[in-house]
């Protein structure tokens, strides 16, 4: 009963109390479904969770337990602390302040300034049914809450120890200031204006507010997702001179439309922020500053981003993440370094955005993720600056050929500076030369050349005086006036937290190797390393069995269930990693009545262009090629299937299917045709169950390599 369970859900994690636990099926049951979109298991293969508030687990110093029971608090010291030194405190409050105005009734609170006061010690709640939200901690509480204010003034304050958030402009605030306050140790995140949902008039709409010359540090303390400064459907708010540090997920986030739709977020001015030690491998799928929806005349300007560094999987972090159709930004004068997948992403539809006089060195694995829209983007005057990893995301090259394909503007790319330190033939544009990506229109003007940074590895890149950079037109970007403003001892607070010198981690290494599983060295019950598994609820599971085999004692077993959503789930994949020659894909299958899936070949490009092969059975012995049955096979006995195709750029967009039951005719067909226009390399290969019903099937000898040199 006093236990909880937390989930983490890539940006988000979750809190769950326990109703049940059965020692004997190993079984733990919430109080309460989850709420989310999301299931255990959909970020990754093994979910990661804690069990917090458990007495057998107190053991090490500075962890406490709670027996609410009993009335007992339970604390391992830290070294040299004792029982009448030890300062604890219980907040009785969820929110210490609320400011209440009635927008719509033309009554406000206005012209109250709070200066120097520390508001310290706010709780949270556990719901009895759990805590969640969809994003950005967005449904946790806040110490200090206004509606209607106008005029009034937060200063040098200081808002610690938090359950949740620390304050909230939440409806119809304007003109307000939030400035130099010292805002850490939070459950949450720091400061939110604004709300989840447009406001239907125009006086519930928080605008035209600062927040200014703040320390924002040390969040995520419980409700992992909080976000240090955090502004929806709100318009004309300048957030300047921020310094944010150490939370678990992102800096400041805008929005929040996933999509094209009218909303209130515009003319925000985001600038000389130092923004900072991000994620911390808690969180991921995160921004230094992420953005969302259309947002005209707003800029994101002379921030520096740096180390930012989310959880493997996915292994999203970016600088700059302009997410979901997100449209309309000037984003210049930053300086992004240290980061795990990038320094800007503007992939899912990023239109209009003006990219210029930026500086992206440092990531890990790629440095842009961008999309070509057919309302176009200019990126120009940027400096890229790379050690390792990858120029562009592949994926981004659909976009480019839809517009090329459709003669469409490709947008403004040019007078951009590239650099490897491994040297040029280390950068390639998506697939392309250099030569070949000018052929395209685009950086006609750039140059591929040392920028010559000063000390890019210890955060300074400014120009020696023989940089290129000159020559393509960049203006040098003063770093001076970013962060905390002020007097000394304010301006050099953050100085006394020293953090190791960063080291980028090693790129993702491809593994190129051929798939040969037999599943017999694979335990009943389990999956095979190196096989991708997804879908495994509501009764659909994927796992090896001993029920029957073609060979030795273990098969696959695919289990569907007609409850499970989507279509397309469960289903499980292969990453070989072919690029080249010709491969082929060989298994024995065992259908069974009801039996539906398919089998595929995929591109690391956008779904469905990328599929190459594709082939479907079902449950009458139907082997099908884009809905044409091409051959009956018998149910209930294994049959060979070998699908067979040569990779690459001049690949002949076509494959071969052998198809062989136990005791039958073998038959072959030649020339079949891809599923997807841009299969070209081999880097997925799936088995997809889409049957509508309770049903299942069995695969054995599954392997895929490629045949000769």
């Amino acid at each position: 009963q006093e236990a909880n369970i937390i989930l983490f859900h890539s940006w988000e994690n979750s809190i769950h109390p326990i109703k049940s636990v059965n020692l004997e099926s190993n079984l733990v049951e919430f109080a309460a479904p989850l709420k989310e979109w999301w299931t255990i298991g959909y970020w990754e293969k093994n979910q990661r969770y804690i069990v917090d508030n458990v007495f057998e687990a107190l053991d090490e110093p500075g962890e406490w337990y709670l027996d609410r029971n009993r009335g007992r608090l339970y604390y391992y010291p830290l070294p040299g602390e004792k029982p009448d030194t030890i300062r604890a405190m219980a907040p009785l409050l969820v929110e210490i302040i609320r400011i209440i105005g009635e927008p719509k009734e033309d009554r406000y609170v206005s012209n109250i300034v709070f200066t120097g006061i520390k508001f310290h010690c706010a709780d949270w709640e556990r719901k009895p049914e759990g805590n969640s939200s969809t994003q950005a901690a967005v449904e946790a509480p806040c110490a200090i809450v206004a509606d209607g204010a106008l005029n009034c003034i937060f200063e040098k304050c200081e808002i610690a120890h938090t359950g949740g958030y620390a304050i909230w402009l939440r409806r119809g605030c304007r003109s307000c200031k939030i400035e130099q306050c010292r805002i850490y140790d939070l459950g949450a995140g720091g400061v939110r204006v604004g709300e989840c949902n447009m406001a239907k008039v125009d006086c519930d709409e928080s605008s035209g507010n600062v927040v200014y010359n703040n320390y924002i540090y040390d969040g995520g303390r419980i409700f992992t997702g909080g976000v240090g400064i955090w502004l929806a459907q709100t318009s004309s708010n300048l957030i300047s001179n921020n310094e944010i540090r150490n939370l678990n997920y992102t800096g400041i986030s805008v929005g929040w439309n996933w999509n094209d739709a009218q909303n209130r977020t515009h003319h925000n001015i985001i600038q000389y922020n130092h923004i900072h030690h991000l994620v911390n491998g808690v969180m991921s799928d995160a921004g230094g500053i992420y953005a969302l929806g259309i947002s005209p005349g707003s800029i994101i300007r002379n921030n520096v981003i740096h180390d930012i560094w989310p959880y493997e999987r996915p292994d999203f972090g970016w600088g700059i993440y302009l997410d979901a159709t997100c449209g309309n930004y000037t984003v210049e004068n930053n300086i992004v370094y240290y980061t795990r997948s990038g320094g800007i992403m503007y992939n899912n539809g990023g239109h209009e955005h003006l990219i210029r006089n930026n500086i992206f060195a440092l990531s890990a694995t790629h440095a842009i993720w961008q999309y070509y829209e057919k309302r176009p983007n200019i990126f120009s005057n940027n400096i890229v600056y790379l050690t390792q990893g990858e120029l562009f995301i592949r994926h981004a090259e659909t976009s480019l050929n839809e517009r090329i394909k459709m003669k469409e503007p490709l947008g403004i790319w040019d007078y951009n500076i590239y650099w490897h330190t491994g040297g040029p033939d280390n950068l390639r544009f998506f697939r392309s030369s250099f030569e070949e990506w000018k052929q395209l229109g685009l950086d006609r003007h750039s140059v591929i050349a040392n920028p010559k940074f000063k000390d890019p590895f210890n955060g300074d890149f400014s120009f020696r005086k023989d940089s290129p950079a000159y020559l393509i037109g960049f203006k040098p970007i003063d770093v001076s006036n970013v962060g905390l403003t002020g007097d000394k001892e304010w301006r050099r607070e953050p100085l006394k937290v020293r953090y190791p010198k960063t080291v980028l981690p090693p790129p993702p290494v491809k593994v190129v190797k051929d798939i040969i599983e037999n599943f017999e060295k694979t335990a009943v019950g389990a999956v095979p390393d190196g096989m991708v598994v997804s879908g495994i609820e509501e009764g659909a599971s994927i796992d090896v069995t001993d029920e029957r085999a073609f060979s030795g004692k273990h098969s696959l077993k695919i289990v569907d269930s007609k409850t499970l959503k989507p279509s397309w789930q469960p289903h499980f994949y292969y990453q070989p990693g072919f690029t080249s020659g010709m491969v082929e894909q060989s298994f024995y299958v065992w259908i069974e009545p009801h039996t539906e899936f398919f089998t595929e070949w995929r591109d690391e490009k956008p779904y469905p262009s990328s599929v190459g092969p594709s082939v479907q059975f079902d449950g009458e012995g139907n082997v099908k090629h884009k809905g044409k049955i091409l051959a009956k096979i018998p149910t209930n006995q294994w049959v060979l299937i070998k699908i067979k195709s040569k990779i690459g750029k001049n690949n002949p967009k076509a494959f071969s299917l052998f198809v062989l039951p136990q005791n039958g005719t073998s038959k072959t067909f030649d020339n079949l045709s891809f599923a997807g226009e841009q299969f070209e390399e081999l880097h997925w290969v799936g088995f997809s169950s889409t049957a509508v019903q309770e049903t299942k099937f069995y695969i054995d000898d599954l392997t895929i390599k490629r045949l000769g040199k």
